[in-house]
C-alpha cells in the first residue's frame, strides 16, 4: 500500500501543475521560446505530457492494488 500512495502523491502533484498552468499559462512562456513554440503549443504539450503519466501512474497503482488484494485473498 506505500507504493501506491506514493504513486497517489506523485498524480496530485500532476494534477496541482496542470490547473496551475491552465489558469497560469504565462509560466509556460521561458519554456515556450526554448522549444520555439508557441505558448498555445506549449501548453498543449505540457498537458498531453501530464495526461500520459497520469494514466501510466493510475496503471500502476492498479497493478499495485490488484497486487495487495492477490495477497489478501491467498
Amino acid at each position: 500500500m506505500r507504493k501506491i500512495s506514493i504513486y497517489l502523491i506523485f498524480v496530485a502533484i500532476w494534477v496541482i501543475a496542470s490547473i496551475g498552468v491552465v489558469t497560469l499559462p504565462d509560466v509556460m512562456a521561458p519554456i515556450a521560446g526554448a522549444l520555439a513554440l508557441t505558448l498555445n503549443e506549449t501548453v498543449a504539450l505540457f498537458l498531453s505530457l501530464m495526461i500520459v503519466l497520469t494514466m501510466i501512474f493510475l496503471a500502476l497503482i492498479g497493478r499495485e492494488a490488484g497486487r495487495f488484494v492477490a495477497r489478501y485473498l491467498s
